[in-house]
């Protein structure tokens, strides 16, 4: 049931964003689907990032050595998993170039129907609004008429100030902490809990909101 709820894949661009104030020096910001294509783009980001991305990103804590998928087999886990209505693993492109990725993971239906939303971006593209501008785009869509969630969640370490920035920026509410939530860089980490309900972006989405006060910024520096 859960497949019908949601087309897959799906593109979701935004233009001009410069010219807009969304995002400094980018014509264009885009979200899709992670492509077979995608292998030798991704790998090179990923490997170049590693360093600066592990104390963020999510590990096992069993002691079993696990072998990592093939690109392909990540590739084909992520689209099933997507298909079934589970997850939306976005790729973020900026200008035509792959930037990092933003994922709805797990997204949960029934009585719940919300998404934990996290992301990534590459480090030649931090500081310029790309990334809250994807997340932005993100939300709008989970929790628009196009998939319908009534809640989405950013969870964030305590640590990452630039993280936090970003939901503080998105207006999304602070909800507290959650003591060791997930298992980052080889350890139970705690993190930071913001949120967002369908009722509280009204009829304007994220994006529109972070265009409105672009403007506002605009009229008040001329």
């Amino acid at each position: 049931m859960a497949s019908s709820r949601y087309l897959w894949p799906v593109r979701l661009c935004q233009d001009d964003v410069t010219a807009r104030g969304l995002v400094r020096d980018a014509g264009v910001v885009c979200l899709r689907e992670l492509r077979p294509g995608d292998e030798e783009e991704w790998l090179r980001l990923r490997l170049s990032e590693a360093g600066r991305l592990a104390p963020w990103e999510a590990t096992c804590p069993s002691q079993a050595r696990q072998d990592l998928p093939t690109f392909a087999d990540y590739v084909r886990q992520q689209a099933r998993r997507a298909r079934q209505g589970q997850a939306m693993p976005f790729v973020l492109e900026v200008d035509g170039m792959l930037a990092g990725q933003v994922s709805a993971d797990p997204i949960q239906w029934g009585s719940v129907r919300s998404a934990q939303v996290g992301y990534w971006v590459a480090s030649a593209y931090e500081g310029r609004g790309v990334m809250r501008l994807a997340v932005a785009m993100a939300v709008d869509h989970l929790l628009g008429p196009q998939v319908g969630l009534h809640r989405v969640e950013v969870n964030v370490r305590p640590g990452n100030r630039r993280s936090i920035a970003l939901c503080r920026a998105l207006g999304l509410r602070e909800e507290g902490l959650r003591r060791a939530f997930m298992h980052i860089d080889g350890d139970w980490a705690d993190h930071v809990s913001f949120a967002v309900l369908s009722e509280e972006l009204g009829g304007a989405g994220m994006v529109a909101r972070l265009e409105a006060r672009a403007q506002t910024r605009g009229a008040c520096d001329s």
